[in-house]
């Protein structure tokens, strides 16, 4: 039977997502606070669900978000914000995980003397590849060969303690070509450290006084990032006219912002 080759690249948070692919790893990101000099060192664990050995080799990338949240994967160092030349994976950049077994990496991260402070935040992505493909089928039931590759994010920030600040920067809707309804809300960063939140969105009817309370979004930010937030509208809305809020919620503590739109159909 004819094999085929399948390399699937996966970023994720969620470990249930992680144990399916074939290596399950948390957490899936790592915060440094550190100073010029300064080091720090924090632990991950991957576990291998499967009933083989795993083969893993460890290599780095530099990232940053598009405007859809997105991740945008480049060739390490070619960011102006990459900071892979500080990050040491211990103990090694190859290792086994025996079946069912759950090995706890070292990432430690230390900030050289003489960088710039200018750039707020700096990041990198960790990657843990499977370098011996698992055997699969596909719907048709052909043979196939899959292997995993699995990006940790890391983040560093000169900054101990930093209020994130988040603006709304424009909110509107539109329509597609096939006539599905989207409103889009999009937000900027304007502060020095990352931002994560979410949005709840709650459309009112104003003509028949009905509420539809719709699905959360959830967002990830870097500094000057704006991010833009696409949200389906119900297809079967009756004809009126209508406000929608979204309600941003982010930070340690927090904040609540919150935007209307008024839109007829």
């Amino acid at each position: 039977m004819k094999q085929l080759f399948v390399s699937l690249f996966l970023t994720v948070t969620i470990s249930i997502a992680w144990s399916q692919a074939g290596i399950s790893v948390t957490p899936g990101r790592l915060y440094y606070k550190l100073g010029l000099g300064e080091t720090n060192s924090q632990t991950i664990k991957l576990m291998n669900p499967n009933d083989k050995e795993l083969e893993i080799g460890v290599s780095f990338s530099d990232w940053n978000y598009e405007n859809s949240g997105a991740n945008h994967i480049v060739e390490s160092n070619s960011l102006p914000n990459s900071c892979v030349n500080w990050i040491q994976v211990l103990p090694s950049s190859y290792f086994v995980i025996q079946p069912g077994e759950t090995k706890e990496i070292e990432i430690v991260f230390k900030v050289p003397n003489d960088v710039k402070t200018t750039i707020p935040v700096h990041n990198a992505m960790v990657f843990f590849t499977q370098l011996n493909p698992g055997q699969a089928k596909d719907e048709s039931g052909a043979a196939i060969q899959v292997t995993v590759r699995m990006g940790v994010k890391i983040y560093h920030s000169f900054v101990q303690k930093a209020d994130p600040i988040l603006e709304i920067a424009d909110f509107k809707n539109y329509t597609d070509t096939d006539k599905t309804k989207f409103v889009k809300l999009q937000i900027s960063n304007n502060s020095t450290i990352w931002a994560d939140g979410k949005v709840k969105w709650e459309l009112f009817n104003n003509t028949t006084g009905k509420k539809n309370t719709l699905n959360e979004t959830d967002f990830f930010t870097l500094p000057s990032d704006l991010r833009e937030l696409q949200l389906q509208l119900p297809k079967d809305l009756e004809k009126g006219k209508y406000t929608i809020s979204a309600q941003l919620t982010f930070g340690e503590t927090d904040v609540i912002k919150v935007a209307e739109l008024d839109f007829e159909l």
